[in-house]
C-alpha cells in the first residue's frame, strides 16, 4: 500500500480530559499536573520539513505556564513537555488557547479552550485512534487463527468496517469547513481514488485560505499530480498479456459491462474480496457482465495459483508482471490494492472501490 499521509509527520494521538485554567492574553497557558515546579515546556511550530521550538515556558509551584509567545502565523504547533510526551494543536493568529492536562500522560488528558480548530483536531485523533485500536485488535484475532479463512473474511469485514466510520468522520470534518488544515490532515488519510471530490474541495478552499502555508503547497503539488478517475468519465484504455502470453485490450470488451479489478496473489485484502466477486460474475455473466482482473504480481506461478485457488472463471486475467512498475499503476493513478472500477457497455465509469455489499447493489441497479 502506497500514501503519502500527514500523520506520518504530525505522529497525532487522542485526547479527553483536563483540570484547572489560567488565562494570559496573548500567549498559550494552562495548568498541567504531575509537574514539578522549575519544569519546563516547549511549544513548537511545524513544517513539512522540519520543527521549531517558538518559545519554553516554566511550571510553577501550582503547575500553572504561560508562553509569551503570540501565535502570529496559523499552523501546525506542538506543545512538548518531552520527544515522547506531547500533543499537537492547530493554532490561528491572535488565539490564546488554554490548554490544561497531566504531565504524566500529557497525550490522553489534555483539553484546550480557545481553540476551535484545535478541538476539531481533537475529532480527528479520536477518530485516528479508534481505528488504530480496532485494527490492532482485528490483527491480533487473526494472528491466533492464521488458517482459519471464514474467520479471515469476516476479520476483513470488520476491519473495512471500522475504516469506513474513521472515514465517515474525516469526511464531516471536511464538510464542516473544507478551507482548514484539520480537513488537509482529513482528507490525506481518505483513498483519492475513492474520494476525488473531496481532494478537489479542500484544494480549492484552500487556495482561498492559506494558498501560501507551505503544507497547502505541498498538498497542492500532489492534487495536480493525481489522476482523477471520475464517474462519468472513460476509462484510460490499456493492452497487457493474458495467461497465455496474448496482448488483450480492455476496448475488447466493449459491449459488456465490466469490473476492471486490480489485485495480487500476495494481497490478502485482494484474495478475501474474490469470493464477492465469485459470486457478481456467476449472478450476471448470462446478462453482460464480464470482469478484467490486472494482476501486479511478479511471480506467474503464484498469480496463476491464486487464479485456480479463487475459483476465479472468467477468461480475462492480464498481467504484465511488473509488480507495482506496471503500466497500468501510473496510468490509473494506482496507491493500493484492491482497487476496482465499473465500467459501462462504452467503457465510461459508472462506480469505483465497488466491494462487496455495494458492488451487489451497483450491479442491481445497473442490470435491474
Amino acid at each position: 500500500m502506497k500514501k503519502i499521509t500527514l500523520l506520518s509527520l504530525l505522529i497525532v494521538l487522542l485526547s479527553a480530559c483536563g483540570e484547572k485554567q489560567v488565562m494570559v492574553d496573548n500567549s498559550v497557558s494552562g495548568n498541567i499536573t504531575n509537574m514539578n515546579e522549575g519544569d519546563k515546556i516547549y511549544l513548537d511550530y511545524l513544517t513539512p520539513q522540519q520543527l521549531y521550538t517558538k518559545d519554553s515556558a516554566t511550571i510553577d509551584e501550582n503547575g500553572n505556564y504561560s508562553f509569551a509567545y503570540k501565535v502570529e502565523t496559523l499552523g501546525y504547533y506542538r506543545l512538548r513537555i518531552n520527544n515522547l510526551n506531547f500533543v499537537n494543536l492547530v493554532l490561528d493568529v491572535g488565539e490564546t488557547p488554554v490548554l490544561n492536562g497531566d504531565g504524566n500522560n500529557l497525550m490522553d488528558t489534555y483539553t484546550v479552550e480557545g481553540s476551535i480548530e484545535t478541538n476539531r483536531f481533537i475529532k480527528f485523533q479520536k477518530a485516528y485512534k479508534l481505528n488504530t485500536w480496532q485494527q490492532d485488535s482485528i490483527g491480533r484475532v487473526y494472528q491466533a487463527n492464521p488458517n482459519d479463512q471464514s474467520l479471515f473474511i469476516q476479520l476483513q469485514q470488520a476491519k473495512f468496517g471500522a475504516i469506513a466510520k474513521m472515514n465517515n468522520t474525516y469526511t464531516t470534518l471536511i464538510n464542516e469547513n473544507p478551507g482548514s488544515l484539520v480537513s488537509l490532515a482529513a482528507v490525506q488519510q481518505l483513498d483519492p481514488k475513492a474520494s476525488p471530490d473531496l481532494y478537489e474541495k479542500v484544494d480549492e478552499a484552500l487556495a482561498q485560505t492559506m494558498k501560501d502555508n507551505p503544507w497547502f503547497t505541498d498538498f497542492h503539488r500532489k492534487v495536480e499530480s493525481m489522476v482523477n478517475l471520475f464517474v462519468g468519465d472513460p476509462a484510460p484504455e490499456f493492452t497487457l498479456n493474458n495467461i497465455d502470453g496474448n496482448p488483450v485490450a480492455l476496448s475488447s470488451l466493449k459491449g459488456k459491462i465490466v469490473l476492471i479489478d486490480f489485485w495480487a496473489s500476495w494481497c490478502k485484502p485482494c484474495r478475501a474480496e474474490n469470493p464477492n466477486v465469485v459470486k457478481a460474475y456467476n449472478k450476471y455473466k448470462s446478462k453482460g457482465f464480464d470482469v478484467m482482473s490486472v494482476s501486479l504480481d511478479k511471480d506467474k506461478n503464484r498469480w496463476l495459483a491464486a487464479i485456480e485457488q479463487d475459483n476465479l472463471s472468467w477468461k480475462n486475467h492480464v498481467s504484465d508482471l511488473k509488480a507495482w512498475g506496471s503500466v497500468v499503476v501510473p496510468m490509473y493513478g494506482i496507491e493500493g490494492i484492491p482497487f476496482t472500477l465499473l465500467i459501462d457497455k462504452d467503457g465510461i465509469i459508472l462506480g469505483k472501490n465497488l466491494r462487496g455489499e455495494d458492488l451487489e447493489k451497483k450491479l442491481a441497479e445497473v442490470f435491474n
